[in-house]
């Protein structure tokens, strides 16, 4: 039985596991990745996109060998759990096909986030991309490469949508950026919004505020225009940034409590409502120092605070995972 089984590879979960190993050595720790990639700097993909960064491993923080190797952790990339069964302190994993259960003492869920789909058509288009993953961030410059797209477009002006708008400019691509919002960046507010959006006009980029994407076109199966309620837009690619959505399913078929945020909620050290079972990084709520309600912010600073401090807790020093303010850069 692994004394401590994280669900999630990422930064919450690599910073929990490497934490409570580093300060219990006699720990068993196992973290399960149904991925191949493991604490990984997804900010830096519109980067590796726009070509200042040349190979998706140098965003790699640490190898799944190093973890292994240097830091003792059972680390088992390509392994999904599908299944908490809290009661018997088990979880459900499928593995190469085959699925077999492992118990644990303590489980931290850090199954994180995933990119937002919006309720329009033509998501299943050749040449339309959600972008949060490695694998999303790989396609992308494989396609930008391979077929160098003169006419991008963005949908939603958030972090993502303006460093890829960015990116794309860079490479010499016509860029529309399509917010259903007043302004871009809200959680920046008015003020910031439009001197960003100055400057990227100033820099060729269109944006088009409060305009609602209706639909994705295309032509043989390959995107080839946005269709919002004003006009339609050529295009030969398409990212959409429409947001995020926390990971909650397999804890909330467990039993665990979600909060306003729709994130899972936790009190000050993390945990939830079920014993033994913790939950931080994106998947997990946060008290917001400024309100103090309930806040979801899946940004990779209270991913891997956070991730330390159920660490501490998990090695038998008890560690507020403490509030967050939503503090965020980009360029």
């Amino acid at each position: 039985m692994a004394d401590v089984v994280v669900i999630g590879g990422d930064a919450a979960g690599m910073s929990a596991a490497s934490k409570a190993k580093r300060d219990d050595p006699e720990l068993d720790v196992t973290v399960f990745e149904r991925g191949e990639w493991v604490s990984y700097g997804a900010c830096g993909l519109p980067y590796y996109v726009k070509g200042d960064i040349d190979e998706l491993d140098e965003l790699v923080a640490v190898t799944p060998e190093e973890f292994v190797d240097e830091r003792g952790i059972d680390l088992r990339t390509g392994h999904e759990v599908t299944a908490i069964d809290a009661e018997e302190k088990v979880i459900e994993v499928e593995f190469d096909g085959g699925v077999f259960e492992e118990p644990y003492d303590k489980l931290v869920v850090a199954t994180g986030a995933r990119a937002l789909e919006p309720p329009i058509d033509g998501l299943e288009l050749d040449g339309v991309h959600t972008f949060r993953t490695m694998g999303s961030g790989g396609d992308v410059k494989s396609e930008v490469e391979d077929e160098n797209p003169d006419s991008v477009g963005i949908v939603g002006g958030g972090y993502i949508g303006v460093e890829m708008a960015e990116a794309f400019r860079e490479r010499g691509a016509d860029v529309h950026v399509f917010e259903m919002l007043p302004h871009i960046l809200a959680p920046f507010g008015e003020p910031i919004a439009r001197v960003v959006e100055d400057h990227l006009g100033d820099k060729g980029v269109d944006i088009h505020l409060e305009t609602a994407v209706e639909g994705i076109v295309g032509d043989e199966g390959e995107v080839s225009a946005v269709r919002t309620d004003e006009d339609e837009y050529t295009v030969d690619l398409v990212i959409v940034g429409a947001g995020v959505k926390p990971n909650v399913e397999i804890a909330e078929d467990a039993g665990v409590e979600t909060g306003p945020t729709g994130a899972i909620a936790t009190d000050e050290y993390g945990k939830t409502n079920l014993p033994d079972v913790y939950a931080v990084g994106d998947c997990a709520e946060a008290k917001n120092d400024v309100t103090g309600e309930p806040d979801h912010v899946p940004l990779a600073l209270t991913a891997n605070r956070h991730g330390r401090a159920v660490g501490e807790t998990l090695a038998g020093k008890p560690t507020e995972t403490g509030p967050i303010v939503g503090t965020a850069v980009l360029k």
